[in-house]
């Protein structure tokens, strides 16, 4: 399986004008995308305008997405999958928050909605089950309760089921959110020589280099494996036209052999 995981930042931001603006810098977004030719795509702040635009320009996927909110207006975390290698053979998405299964809801000083979407995949290698995230941005005990949410929903699954986590965490592998999936048995598939590399970049690039406080300074992006030997052959992609990048954030790719 060859997969990305990409928080393309919300096209509907005010502040987001030339450069930033998403009609602006969609294709040079798509054509990074592309270039690792993607079995499994995970996107994070995605927009309805954003989803039908990946919709018709990957075509050979099919999607599936969560909402924010109980409407269309926000389907944040999106998965788009190869349809001629894997067959859909369940869906479902809840909330990081103490009432999951209510639209919108927020627990433990969220600053915003956040949640979880995941898709049951069968393709010639056998079931492989994909979860993408995002974790809150502004409350430490949120992301370490999304963790352990996250966490107990994996346990679900027998220790062998092939389960892949993907999505922007907000936070560096040193914070007690991201410890907190490795002891539970999830595996950073980002070698160590580019473990604590930075993706959140502001759309500065690779010169962008700020202190987020608990956030840290490190990578924010991941792609976790669990149930097989994994690969560690994650890389940062970083892909850009001129003073045009596809995202504020450097998104993740990374191919996982027999799944």
């Amino acid at each position: 399986m060859k997969i990305i995981t990409c928080n393309i930042r919300f096209s509907s931001m005010k502040q987001d004008t030339g450069p930033r603006f998403w009609q602006n810098r969609k294709d040079c977004c798509f054509s990074a995308i592309a270039k690792y030719d993607p079995d499994v795509i995970c996107l994070q702040e995605c927009h309805n305008e954003q989803l039908a635009d990946f919709k018709a320009y990957f075509s050979g996927h099919d999607c599936v997405h969560g909402n924010s909110f109980a409407s269309e207006e926000y389907p944040e975390n999106a998965i788009f999958y190869r349809r001629e290698l894997y067959e859909n053979c369940g869906v479902g998405a809840w909330y990081l928050s103490e009432t999951p299964h209510i639209p919108g809801s927020t627990s433990w000083g969220t600053k915003c909605v956040r949640m979880v979407n995941w898709v049951l995949l069968r393709g010639a290698e056998g079931f492989v089950r994909v979860v993408n995230t995002h974790f809150d941005h502004i409350s430490q005990l949120a992301r370490e309760n999304a963790a352990r949410m996250i966490n107990e929903d994996a346990a679900a699954w027998k220790d062998s089921f092939v389960q892949v986590l993907t999505g922007d965490l907000n936070c560096d592998p040193d914070n007690t959110a991201i410890q907190s999936l490795i002891n539970a048995g999830w595996i950073d598939t980002m070698p160590d020589k580019t473990l604590y590399s930075p993706t959140l970049h502001d759309y500065i690039g690779k010169n962008w280099d700020q202190d987020l406080g608990i956030c840290g300074k490190g990578r924010m992006d991941y792609i976790f494996v669990r149930g097989i030997l994994p690969q560690r052959n994650a890389e940062i992609v970083y892909d850009h036209n001129d003073e045009i990048y596809p995202s504020d954030h450097f998104f993740v790719y990374s191919e996982q052999k027999g799944i």
